[in-house]
């Protein structure tokens, strides 16, 4: 009774807020929100495509809380451990929901989370996951979608400027030159019925490569990609183009990352096992298949991969594997696909209501020798033409203690492992523990987990977070992580150590308007910049930095205003500053399909340890993340307009203007004459 009466007070109280909120916010604008707090402290690059499109994927499909595992409501990345757990306790102890709104009654849940849950779940009787499918069904619910974009430049960069005669004729004047137009372009497909089956192509030509001529008959990269869901005992088939996460990302992860961020709690890899992979990364995927099935409480993956590789091959070997995936001149053409690479894995997996306990192990083989060049850095970075690594990890809940870690190693004996809890004492108050070990000589190539660097080797560590709501509307996050690198890395000659602070405020006074204050700390070590000195000078690099944004919606508007400064040193050297504010406005239109975002932004870093990076809103299944530093301003316009049900455009100018006395942007092929660099992005999107 007390239970129907509360999530019946809790409708009548809050629906008109949620509906008013879903009004200016809508599923996509939430996603680019999640994926701003996830990137302002990340040094990653994070797939937007990816990550937009998980969580589209599960808007269209929402998930059933009812019946919902783990592994689905991980795909939610703004809920920590320690409320999926409450979720689904919920749920165990009292069985299925009767409403939505019954989430207000969950331990560690407040109108925040709810309102960002709410795209993306929904409450119900299950659906039968391996009901028969007729093609009739196929071709009458299928959704089917084609984007088309197109980006450019306006001012002309050095790379597709006419070489002088003299060049002309000369072999290194012309592996310097872009082969091709300044046009960057994709073109993508994808089809699914429900969440049984996914299809999809993908081309993609980025700006300066060739489309048609002597060295390209058509797009660059093409990916293809199918995914089978819940077929007999099969949980998911994979061919074609796909990505494999398990475990805590020791030994085998090639999704987005959690690492440190506003999301203190949420600092851990989240297995999804085999899924498709429809972006136009052109390195961080696996071409094949796999499959996972079920025998009662165990999963079994296995996977295969053969794809070639970039490399700057000579002589039969290579020292770099090349991710970039750019081929604009002969030079990195001549690079491409020299290497051909194998993988083969698999993972066992077993899970309990309580533990999950999973084996990973992955075989890579190179058909040419990988030779670094060395160096006191990357001394025990991978050589060889081939690499076995194994680890196993584990999950384990105890009343309101959730303990999780992984150990790994490789074939050469090198160890890596991390290990840590989260708990909950109260609903209020939730915590996380995390210690990581990566030994110098464990180097392997897929691993992906919590770190410092984008390396996981070279580092030991540990990591402190705690998340406090006190009062209504308030919620406080704070973390301390310190960590050592035992032998020298790269831009630190000699073992070093560092430690980073944050501290972050969030205010929702009402239900248009939220706040936030986020304080950081770091004090790194490095070498400082001095000429004709030949044993370098390593010394203390500090940073502090303060940001504050409001957001907040007016009818049709949505406003949002940033101050964020901060102050930077080495050594004993004098603090420098950088200082930015943006203003951003929104507007829907309501008698017509048409939404526009602004904004102008001000930047004054005075040196590239003051330089700042600000998430912007982009088109569809695109994002900007640009850097700056210097004196100057940047603004842009993005426009969407939905030409009738099936068929929307977006558009984008962009433009940055330096008022520091500069004659030129950036070096090398992408040099631009003048101060100011402008940007255009067209985007058109045909559902049917």
């Amino acid at each position: 009774m007390k239970r129907l009466f509360v999530h019946s007070l809790f409708f009548f109280v809050c629906s008109y807020p949620l509906r008013a909120q879903d009004a200016v916010s809508t599923t996509e604008q939430l996603i680019a929100d999640i994926f701003e707090q996830y990137t302002a402290e990340s040094t990653e690059t994070i797939d937007y495509n990816s990550f937009f499109e998980d969580l589209m994927f599960c808007a269209e499909n929402p998930i059933n809380l009812n019946k919902a595992t783990r592994e689905q409501l991980e795909k939610l990345p703004f809920l920590s451990d320690i409320q999926i757990e409450n979720i689904q306790a919920y749920v165990y102890q009292f069985g299925s929901m009767n409403t939505i709104y019954e989430l207000q009654l969950i331990e560690g849940l407040d109108m925040t989370d709810i309102r960002r849950m709410l795209p993306f779940v929904k409450v119900g009787e299950a659906a039968d996951v391996n009901k028969k499918l007729y093609w009739p069904d196929l071709l009458k619910y299928g959704k089917n979608k084609l984007l088309f974009r197109l980006d450019k430049g306006l001012e002309t960069k050095e790379g597709y400027r006419l070489l002088p005669e003299e060049e002309k004729n000369s072999a290194e004047g012309n592996s310097k030159k872009y082969l091709g137009s300044d046009f960057y372009n994709s073109l993508r497909y994808n089809f699914h019925f429900k969440d049984r089956i996914l299809f999809g192509i993908t081309a993609e030509k980025d700006a300066g490569e060739q489309f048609w001529g002597s060295t390209r008959k058509g797009y660059d990269f093409y990916s293809f990609h199918v995914q089978l869901n819940n077929f007999g005992k099969f949980r998911t088939i994979v061919l074609g183009d796909y990505r494999a996460s398990f475990g805590q990302g020791l030994v085998l992860y090639s999704e987005f990352v959690m690492g440190k961020s506003s999301y203190v709690l949420n600092v851990i890899p989240r297995s999804s096992g085999l899924k498709k992979c429809s972006s136009t990364d052109e390195s961080n995927f696996f071409r094949g298949g796999g499959a996972t099935a079920r025998f009662g409480k165990f999963d079994l993956s296995a996977f295969y991969s053969n794809k070639k590789i970039d490399g700057d091959t000579v002589n039969g070997a290579f020292s770099t594997i090349i991710t970039t995936g750019y081929h604009r001149t002969s030079d990195e053409l001549s690079k491409k696909h020299t290497v051909n690479q194998q993988i083969v894995g698999g993972n066992v997996t077993y899970t309990n209501m309580n533990l999950q306990v999973g084996v990973t192990a992955v075989h890579t083989q190179l058909n040419r020798q990988l030779i670094p060049n060395k160096s006191v850095y990357n001394y025990f970075y991978f050589s060889g033409n081939k690499q076995t690594s194994g680890g196993i990890s584990y999950r384990y809940r105890w009343k309101k203690l959730n303990l999780f870690g992984e150990t790994a190693m490789t074939d050469n004996g090198s160890m890596a492992t991390l290990n840590g809890c989260s708990f909950s004492p109260a609903s209020t108050i939730g915590l996380v523990v995390l210690q990581r070990y990566y030994a110098p000589e464990y180097d392997t190539f897929y691993a992906s987990s919590f770190s410092e660097t984008s390396r996981i080797n070279n580092e030991s560590g540990l990591y402190l977070g705690a998340e406090i709501r006190p009062f209504a509307k308030w919620k406080f996050a704070v973390y301390a992580d310190g960590y050592r690198f035992p032998w020298p890395k790269y831009g630190i000659d000699i073992p070093s150590v560092g430690k980073d602070y944050l501290f972050h405020a969030d205010f929702a006074p009402r239900n248009n308007i939220a706040m936030y204050w986020r304080f950081k700390y770091e004090n790194k070590q490095t070498n400082l910049s001095t000429t004709g000195v030949v044993m370098p000078v390593v010394v203390p690099a500090q940073k502090t930095s303060l940001r504050y944004q409001l957001t907040y919606s007016y009818e049709n508007f949505s406003f949002k205003n940033v101050l964020e400064g901060n102050l930077s040193r080495q050594g004993d050297a004098d603090w420098t500053y950088g200082i930015t504010a943006l203003q951003d406005v929104s507007y829907d239109f309501q008698k017509i399909p048409l939404k526009v975002d602004f904004r102008y932004q001000f930047f004054d870093a005075v040196s590239y340890e003051n330089r700042f990076c600000s998430y912007e809103r982009d088109v569809l299944y695109a994002f900007s993340i640009p850097m700056y530093f210097g004196l100057g301003s940047r603004y842009y316009l993005n426009v969407k307009y939905d030409l009738n049900k099936h068929l929307s455009l977006w558009f984008k100018i962009a433009q940055t203007v330096y008022a520091d006395n500069r004659e030129s942007l950036s070096s090398g092929n992408e040099a631009i004459s003048g101060n100011r660099k402008t940007d255009l992005r067209f985007m058109l999107k045909y559902e049917f």
